[in-house]
């Protein structure tokens, strides 16, 4: 079997781990950047080129785009799409979780429990919009962001109408977002495979900071996930159409509450704080998963022949 995983770092744990559980399994696991990918439509047969050669068949392709090349890396998953490889997250749920406004929108209407939230490009009506996010302080986020960057924790009016202006005046979008008092300091990251569980910790920010996030300096241990929350975490992965996500979920007086959906999630921090292989679950779900679409491929050519 052999499998590519779109990404611009082959140095990076996460994929230095799946090349190594890929090889323990058996298969090639390729990696390309996907910067280096030229997109082709000319009208008669549409391709991708990786300098002057077209990429090979892949049984499947396991996107890893990071946020600061998200429209090209998603433009790239589309073409691999397109030519009917089989992508292990699509590039709608990919793009559709990275918007935090999008993913909060779909998670409400699945009834799942996300933090109030406003997405405005007006100061108009702002006493009404803390009323609805529950006052100071307030979280702003930019609406695309991983690992902590771009989150920020207000405690004025005056330092909100700032940043605001700031951030709008770069051409950037920015969600309001309720401060949640109880789980502050510390939050949940669960990883989901193929729609089950596994691997979960519990992340505790450093003194002085609001962000658990292990890249902003926060701590991970394992823990034993309640049912509640790992239930959210699995139906939050499927609502978005992801096979393979990290769920950051918060305590609140209302159940748990889902933060945020990660695409292409680290794992590095929670392999060290659960001791679990969570590489060697990606890269078994990777197998299967492109068995089954080699199977429905399989069946659909033997009807087109009937």
């Amino acid at each position: 079997m052999r499998i590519a995983v779109l990404s611009r770092n082959r140095s990076l744990h996460s994929i230095r781990r799946l090349l190594q559980e890929a090889s323990t399994a058996g298969v090639q696991l390729d990696t390309i950047n996907p910067l280096e990918c030229q997109l082709v439509v000319d009208g008669k047969q549409s391709h991708i080129l990786v300098g002057n050669q077209d990429v090979p068949d892949y049984d499947a392709v396991l996107p890893r785009i990071g946020a600061s090349i998200t429209e090209y890396g998603l433009a790239v998953v589309k073409q691999f799409e397109a030519l009917g490889y089989h992508t292990i997250n699509h590039s709608q749920a990919i793009a559709e979780s990275r918007d935090k406004m999008r993913c909060a929108q779909i998670l409400m209407q699945a009834g799942l429990l996300v933090p109030p939230t406003v997405l405005t490009r007006t100061q108009k009506g702002m006493r009404n919009i803390l009323k609805i996010v529950g006052g100071m302080p307030a979280v702003l986020k930019v609406l695309q962001g991983t690992q902590g960057v771009g989150v920020m924790l207000v405690n004025s009016t005056l330092s909100l109408a700032s940043v605001l202006d700031a951030f709008w005046g770069l051409g950037k979008d920015l969600v309001i977002q309720q401060f949640i008092a109880e789980g502050a300091g510390r939050d949940y990251r669960v990883l989901v495979v193929g729609k089950e569980v596994v691997a979960a910790m519990m992340r505790t920010a450093p003194e002085g900071e609001f962000r658990s996030n292990i890249h902003r300096g926060g701590a991970g241990s394992l823990i034993k996930l309640p049912k509640a929350y790992e239930r959210a975490a699995v139906r939050a992965t499927e609502v978005l159409g992801l096979e393979i996500a990290g769920v950051d979920l918060i305590d609140s007086d209302r159940g748990p509450m889902i933060l945020e959906v990660n695409s292409s999630p680290g794992f590095e921090g929670i392999e060290r704080a659960t001791g679990l292989n969570i590489a060697g679950a990606m890269v078994q779900h990777m197998i299967a998963s492109a068995d089954r679409s080699n199977k429905r491929k399989l069946r659909q050519k033997l009807r087109g022949r009937s």
